[in-house]
């Protein structure tokens, strides 16, 4: 995989600025879209099939084989088997933990580590096999613990996800343009804690409004929006110094994600709600929130 240069980083970040606001726009029209999708409820005799754990599947899959075929080299029947690896790792652990929950999820951890390692060993080139291998199981891995936990969000409502997790990584990225352009200035220091600040606010008091009775003492209301507001900023953090990673996993540094398109939005948009949901999951689990089998 080609390395993130600065020259490299300029042309994946190009100058244009209806270029970048253009990207943008793809990643709103793609989380919109993700939210209806959301929405929408199958009717059957007696009961109302919500598309919430489909939708949140098949985005998993989705960023797992964009990322996948970005991320692996060799000959293209080469790429094609490791991304068909790497997609079974992915549905043989999320589906356990959507259905059961994360112990489901950890059980099956052990049996496809074994079986994706065992594919790799009739190759010659071993540094290079347990390289991929481990590019396989983290991506599966990081992907289905993140579908696992943006589900639990969802059991809040859908409303708490899209304003918890979905929402303020495109916040910041909107707040850190808007800055450049008024400024006419890179980014810098203060500009970025200033955005992330601000998009962090955002959506704690989004959540305190959605998740809190309207009597909730001050105290306690402080309590919260310090707790979720330090785990929502650092994830937004981690998520915006990880920016450089994401790229290269969307295909931004090699050509395959020339231009801004479909493929390259949703995976830049998938990493800062799969980070804040963990993050977010964390404190869930010890207090005992999680759904019912997790």
């Amino acid at each position: 995989m080609p390395g993130t240069s600065t020259s490299l980083l300029r042309e994946a970040r190009p100058a244009n600025p209806r270029a970048v606001w253009y990207h943008l726009a793809w990643k709103l029209l793609l989380a919109l879209s993700i939210l209806l999708l959301m929405l929408v409820g199958i009717p059957l005799p007696g009961n109302l099939i919500v598309l919430v754990p489909i939708t949140l599947l098949a985005w998993g899959a989705l960023f797992v084989g964009i990322a996948s075929s970005n991320l692996f080299e060799g000959l293209p029947a080469i790429r094609w088997a490791w991304i068909a690896l790497t997609l079974g790792a992915y549905g043989a652990l999320v589906i356990p933990g959507v259905v059961a929950g994360i112990p489901r999820l950890a059980d099956a951890l052990g049996p496809v580590a074994a079986l994706t390692l065992a594919a790799h060993l009739g190759r010659r080139d071993l540094p290079q096999a347990l390289r991929d291998w481990a590019l396989v199981m983290g991506l599966a891995f990081y992907t289905a613990l993140g579908v696992q936990a943006m589900l639990l969000l969802t059991t809040f409502g859908v409303v708490v996800f899209v304003v918890g997790a979905l929402f303020p990584p495109l916040l910041l990225e909107a707040t850190l343009l808007l800055a450049r352009r008024l400024t006419n200035r890179p980014e810098s220091l203060p500009i970025t804690l200033a955005a992330l600040l601000l998009s962090t606010l955002l959506a704690v008091s989004a959540l305190a409004w959605t998740l809190l009775n309207r009597s909730t003492q001050p105290l306690w209301l402080a309590i919260f929006a310090l707790a979720v507001g330090l785990l929502i900023g650092g994830a937004l953090l981690v998520s915006h110094l990880t920016r450089p990673l994401i790229e290269a996993a969307s295909g931004a540094y090699d050509g395959k994600g020339k231009g801004y398109n479909f493929r390259r939005a949703l995976v830049e948009l998938s990493h800062g709600p799969i980070l804040i949901s963990l993050v977010l999951y964390i404190p869930l689990r010890l207090l005992g929130m999680a759904m019912p089998g997790a």
